[in-house]
């Protein structure tokens, strides 16, 4: 028998905010698979030790480099698939922790696929998307009835395009795109509308309730809300 893929959603930092399900899960696979950046951070891994004593598993690192090349990320994707598929060969059931939510902008999505794609049984258990908990740090709802709601990454998208829809925007994954998106924003005349979490839910996380109160120089996990 073939393990089983989970995807575990750990939310945007706060421990807490970790499901039900995704503590269970994590405590039966006996295998934890993490990305880990270049510098050697796991940070997905960090906020789930915070919820769950990891001590005994496996703790399986797989490489997402930061880049633009497609041929590097494609080949980073494969590799970190045949890692996770060499534990599920062995009749080991893995849980991959992703920050936020498995569906939004996750590292697990490329993993997914590719497993599914050859056979393998992957679950995924859902969690507090980042833009949810930035919503709740501000103390703002993200929507009211038939206001729709846009959700970007702010560092490769049209900002100017995603500002001009109707209702509330969400811009993700800001960082050095900053000084790009305040100017755009303020082009807008949404500036008055406009409030960001830097590193929500993680130590040294910044709530501005307004445009003027963020600096250029901002950490990549920053979520900017403009709502009308």
């Amino acid at each position: 028998m073939k393990g089983t893929l989970y995807g575990i959603s750990v939310g945007p930092g706060d421990p807490e905010l970790l499901t039900l399900k995704a503590v269970n899960l994590l405590r039966a696979c006996p295998v934890v698979a993490t990305p880990v950046t270049a510098g050697g951070k796991t940070l997905a891994l960090d906020i789930a030790a915070g919820a769950v004593d990891l001590s005994g598993k496996e703790i399986l690192t797989l490489d997402f480099p930061m880049t633009r090349d497609h041929a590097a990320l494609r080949a980073s994707h494969r590799a970190a698939a045949d890692a996770v598929a060499a534990r599920l060969d062995g009749g080991q059931d893995v849980a991959m922790v992703n920050l936020g939510d498995v569906s939004v902008y996750s590292t697990f999505a490329y993993v997914m696929q590719l497993l599914q794609a050859d056979g393998y049984a992957v679950v995924m258990v859902p969690g507090v998307p980042s833009f949810c908990a930035v919503a709740a740090a501000l103390g703002q709802s993200l929507t009211t009835m038939h206001q729709p709601i846009h959700i970007f990454p702010a560092s490769s998208g049209p900002t100017a395009e995603a500002l001009a829809l109707r209702g509330t925007k969400v811009l993700m994954k800001t960082g050095r795109a900053m000084a790009e998106v305040r100017a755009a924003i303020e082009a807008a005349g949404l500036a008055g509308k406009t409030a960001l979490v830097q590193n929500c839910g993680l130590p040294g996380e910044k709530v501005c309730r307004s445009l003027d109160e963020a600096s250029d120089d901002i950490s990549y996990f920053t979520t900017i809300l403009v709502k009308e």
